[in-house]
C-alpha cells in the first residue's frame, strides 16, 4: 500500500492530517520528483520553475479528484504533463522546445521509470522488514543515521573492515530479495 492511500485511510477515518496538510505532505514529499520530471521535457530551467509553479496551482485545485489507491507521484507526473504541454503550446512558435511527439516519448518514459522506482522503494521496505532486528539496526545506524562507519564499528566492538563486510553482505541479501519481489510479479502473469 502506498504512503498517500495511507493517508487517504487516515483521513476517511477522522485520523491523521486535514486536506490541505495531507496535500501539503505529499507535495513536499515529492516535489524534487516532479521538477525533475518538468525539467527533463522543458530544455530551459526558468521555462520548468514556472510549470512547476503552475502546476502545484493545478494540483491544488484539483486535490478532490486524486485517487487514494493511485500514486500521488503518477498522478503529479500526469498533472505536470499537461501542464508541460499547454506551456509548449503557448511557446510553440520557439524551436527550442520538444515536439509533441517527443515530449510525449519522454513522458511516457519517466513516468515508467516512476513507477519503477516506487515498486523498488516498496520492494527494498519490504525486505528491509525481513532482517533480523539486529541486521536491520546496523542498516538504519549505517545509512540512515548521523554516524559514520568507524562510529557504528566502535559501538559494536568490532573493526570496521568487518563492519564493511558485514553491509556488503547484507545489500546482496537486500538486492537479491528486491529482485525476487519485484519480478514476482512478472512470473506469476
Amino acid at each position: 500500500m502506498n504512503q498517500s492511500s495511507d493517508l487517504h485511510k487516515d483521513l476517511e477515518a477522522g485520523e491523521g492530517p486535514i486536506p490541505n496538510e495531507q496535500f501539503v505532505s505529499l507535495l513536499a514529499r515529492h516535489h524534487s520528483l516532479i521538477r525533475g520530471f518538468i525539467g527533463t521535457l522543458l530544455p530551459h530551467q526558468t521555462d520548468a520553475e514556472d510549470v512547476f509553479q503552475q502546476t502545484c496551482l493545478v494540483l491544488w485545485r484539483k486535490w478532490n479528484t486524486f485517487d487514494a489507491e493511485q500514486s500521488f507521484s503518477a498522478w503529479a507526473c500526469g498533472v505536470a504533463f499537461y501542464e508541460v504541454k499547454n506551456f509548449q503550446r503557448v511557446q510553440s512558435r520557439d524551436r527550442h522546445y520538444f515536439s509533441e511527439e517527443v515530449l510525449s516519448l519522454i513522458a511516457e518514459a519517466q513516468t515508467k521509470s516512476i513507477s519503477e522506482t516506487d515498486q523498488q522503494k516498496q520492494a527494498l521496505n519490504d525486505c528491509l522488514q525481513k532482517l533480523d532486528s539486529e541486521n536491520k539496526q546496523l542498516i538504519l545506524d549505517c545509512y540512515h543515521g548521523q554516524q559514520s562507519i568507524k562510529e557504528v564499528s566502535q559501538q559494536l566492538g568490532r573493526t570496521t573492515d568487518a563492519v564493511y563486510k558485514r553491509l556488503s553482505r547484507l545489500r546482496l541479501r537486500l538486492l537479491n530479495c528486491m529482485q525476487q519481489s519485484v519480478h514476482a510479479p512478472e512470473a506469476g502473469s
